[in-house]
């Protein structure tokens, strides 16, 4: 957990639109806080470079990081966030305060490892189903991802969420019998058949071009 990891807020003197592209224009971010024993929503500003570190970082939504306010910090989580789809700069975000003692819900990525028998051997197809999984865990025991050995798997075989050790810190809260990666096997293109109706018709031949008139003897006709 990126607990050293503190970034630096402050109020919002202007709300609404026009605030936030002032905002923007200083290189900041608007954003909510809420949650936690406190539930007062707190409208603050923080620089955007800052909040790129946590979502460019190993966990990414999932980096849990102290929010300075003056004198006061807290723990925070990014729970929602915008970009500007052409220039993908952050045009706003959600933080939730934690509490480092209660279970969080979050989603963690699925990290597949190995390659498959089913693959590597028999020419098989890998269908990466499930990429995320909503777990419950303290905050301390968020991890990275949950990796999915694959290694050796057959044409024909999969993993479900049942079939996952993921420890007592963790608690999978997706369907037991969610798929999360199987191995198919190859497609194999069908040649349309021929019926025998079909071979029976004769193919159209050319009609031969009608003989021309020979003139008779002894003149015209």
């Amino acid at each position: 957990m990126e607990a050293q990891l503190v970034i630096e807020a402050e109020p919002r003197a202007r709300l609404g639109k026009g605030g936030a592209r002032a905002l923007r224009r200083e290189g900041k971010v608007p954003v909510v806080v809420y949650g936690g024993d406190q539930r007062e929503t707190l409208a603050l500003a923080v620089h955007e470079r800052d909040l790129m570190k946590v979502l460019r970082s190993a966990r990414g939504l999932n980096t849990i990081f102290q929010l300075q306010l003056h004198d006061d910090t807290v723990p925070v989580i990014i729970k929602d966030w915008q970009a500007d789809p052409i220039k993908g700069m952050l045009l706003h975000a959600d933080l939730m305060r934690i509490d480092m003692a209660k279970v969080t819900r979050v989603r963690i990525p699925v990290e597949l490892v190995g390659e498959p028998i089913g693959v590597k051997a028999q020419g098989g197809l890998l269908d990466f189903a499930t990429h995320y999984l909503e777990v419950e865990c303290l905050p301390a025991d968020i991890p990275e991802s949950i990796r999915v050995d694959v290694s050796g798997l057959e044409i024909g075989d999969h993993v479900s969420v049942k079939d996952l050790n993921v420890g007592e810190k963790l608690r999978i809260l997706d369907d037991p019998e969610r798929v999360i990666v199987s191995v198919l096997a190859p497609r194999v293109e069908e040649v349309p058949a021929v019926t025998p109706a079909e071979e029976a018709v004769a193919p159209p031949t050319a009609t031969p071009p009608p003989e021309e008139a020979k003139p008779t003897e002894g003149g015209q006709e």
